[in-house]
């Protein structure tokens, strides 16, 4: 049995809607007994995976790049280093999964930067969940690109067994998921605002990152903008999905590479428009899904103008996410570590 120590494994409060990702991560590498995963929650990550007790024959890191921005983040990213350090010379393997080209995130950037070159040096195995950053390691870290492999962004199938019966169209784009500046959503507001020929309804729905990014949506968003500053269960998630034509994710290109906002979107059989960057422009590609991209705002009218009665298959869909679901991610994973250990 392979022992996997995973950061970050933070620990959650009941009422929290965190990320599920690393979650669904843990759950499926402990599915079939080859494997498991030793470290149990943390409230600090790092904490939860320091003690030798802890340590299994490999480490999975995610976004240890993003380190800095926690309390004492310099310390904490100073303590990784040399953790990292010390787990190469007991003949631990590393494991990277990249998940952006940059942190979301301003401040520290010589730190970051140092961290990311740091880990991809480092790294035994490097995942991505983008052709993208493949290509991204490929050109500024040549010497790790044979260790640097794709495997999609891992889903579950919530696609609905028929159409519902009630599928009135209320909104041209929705826009859903925690809101942060990075996002995009503030600039694509503030477009439709000086573009009010584009004439799109537009619903946004998810908790901002501070009060004061909501107040400048609700004062900067247009009369055919809808904000509801509240989180969504994935039951509800479906029923907006449902009353939309296409799920926006305006995201700012500069730093993303895969997105679980994409993921979860298709997982309810939603046409998708985002950014002609990573797991967005790879899945424009694949068809047996209504992925479309864009360079610029000025695209995303045209787009819904274009495609907006283009028919999605649910059989295709379906197939693609029983391809890609977190079971057959799982014994990739453990498969491609099979091969270091």
């Amino acid at each position: 049995m392979i022992k996997f120590t995973v950061f970050p494994h933070l620990r959650q409060n009941p009422d929290e809607r965190a990320n599920p990702y690393i979650q669904n991560f843990i759950s499926s590498l402990n599915r079939k007994g080859e494997a498991a995963v030793i470290n149990p929650p943390h409230k600090n990550p790092l904490l939860s995976i320091l003690p030798v007790r802890r340590w299994g024959d490999a480490f999975i890191f995610n976004w240890p790049e993003n380190i800095p921005d926690v309390k004492y983040g310099i310390l904490q990213a100073t303590v990784a280093v040399c953790f990292i350090l010390v787990l190469k010379f007991s003949g631990k393997k590393i494991v990277w999964v990249l998940h952006n080209k940059k942190p979301h995130a301003n401040g520290h950037t010589k730190m970051k930067k140092f961290l990311i070159s740091f880990i991809a040096r480092k790294a035994d195995l490097i995942l991505t969940h983008a052709t993208e950053g493949v290509e991204m390691i490929r050109s500024q870290y040549p010497s790790a690109a044979c260790k640097t492999h794709f495997l999609h962004h891992p889903t579950v199938n919530r696609l609905p067994v028929a159409p519902p019966a009630d599928s009135t169209i209320m909104y041209d784009l929705l826009i859903w998921g925690s809101i942060s500046r990075y996002k995009g959503v503030l600039e694509y507001v503030s477009f439709l605002r000086k573009h009010p020929e584009d004439n799109l309804k537009v619903c946004i729905v998810g908790r901002c990152s501070s009060p004061a990014l909501l107040d400048e949506l609700k004062q900067t968003a247009p009369s055919g903008v809808s904000i509801i500053p509240d989180g969504l269960s994935f039951e509800e998630l479906g029923k907006y999905i449902t009353r939309s034509r296409f799920v926006l994710a305006p995201y700012c290109p500069e730093s993303i590479l895969s997105s679980g906002i994409l993921m979860d979107s298709l997982s309810f059989g939603a046409r998708v428009i985002g950014p002609e960057v990573g797991s967005f422009k790879d899945y424009a590609h694949e068809p047996r899904l209504r992925v479309y991209t864009f360079r610029q705002l000025e695209d995303i009218a045209g787009i819904v103008s274009r495609h907006k009665e283009e028919p999605v298959s649910l059989e295709d869909y379906r197939l693609f996410l029983e391809e890609n679901n977190w079971q057959n991610f799982g014994d990739k994973v453990i498969k491609l570590v099979k091969e270091i250990l």
